[in-house]
């Protein structure tokens, strides 16, 4: 019976972290479609957004049938909960990517663009930036990192502070130019999404070092 429960909980455990990498990779795909126009990498980023929602449910219902079942106590409790939360930041992520690739082929063949693929190189940057937060956050579900965790929420005002620079630019490009305008509210969007993947990677981040030490990392802070 024990073997059985802890077989349970590293099922899971192996179905969150598949979900996160092919998350991760949805995003990957998604940034470099933005950035590029590539419309296979936005088909792929789409593709793998769909996967990501079925494995959503059944992170979900395993996670719900073990607590049913198996009863576990605080510690084991605290993973599958918490473990829910992550699963379902991480499904918003790939949300996120698939809205950006939906850009990419819905709105760029009717867009001109050549005035704003300027700014590509910084929302590259910007995407690099929220990726590696989610990759870390990632990494420390995986290895209950709660230092890692603290690490990347601390890297969230990077993001944050690219993401008022790159706004800022693209407003006064518009303002500059007003044919820019449509260009300009489909950029402000997409890298709205990307600052959103670099907010819920903050949100996993939070989970993981409430499952690592018990406490809130608002708590642990004061």
């Amino acid at each position: 019976m024990r073997a059985n429960y802890l077989q349970e909980l590293s099922n899971i455990k192996r179905l969150v972290l598949d979900m996160g990498e092919k998350t991760t990779a949805a995003v990957l795909s998604a940034v470099e479609s933005f950035t590029t126009n590539n419309a296979d990498a936005a088909l792929r980023s789409r593709q793998l957004e769909k996967e990501v929602d079925v494995m959503f449910t059944d992170i979900d219902e395993q996670c719900i049938k073990t607590i049913a079942t198996q009863q576990p106590a605080a510690t084991d409790l605290r993973f599958l909960i918490s473990s829910i939360k992550i699963a379902s930041e991480i499904e918003r992520v790939a949300d996120y990517a698939n809205n950006i690739a939906k850009i990419v082929q819905k709105k760029f063949p009717k867009m001109e663009r050549n005035a704003v693929e300027s700014f590509s190189p910084q929302i590259a940057a910007l995407g690099h930036l929220a990726l590696q937060m989610l990759s870390d956050a990632i990494k420390a579900y995986d290895t209950n990192d709660a230092n890692l965790a603290s690490q990347v929420r601390e890297r969230d005002a990077a993001v944050n502070q690219l993401n008022k620079t790159l706004l800022k630019d693209l407003l006064a490009a518009a303002v500059a130019n007003p044919n820019l305008q449509e260009a300009v509210v489909e950029y402000h969007v997409a890298i709205r999404y990307i600052e959103r993947v670099a907010d819920r990677s903050t949100n996993i981040a939070e989970w993981v070092f409430y499952i690592a030490t018990g406490y809130r990392m608002k708590d642990k802070k004061a």
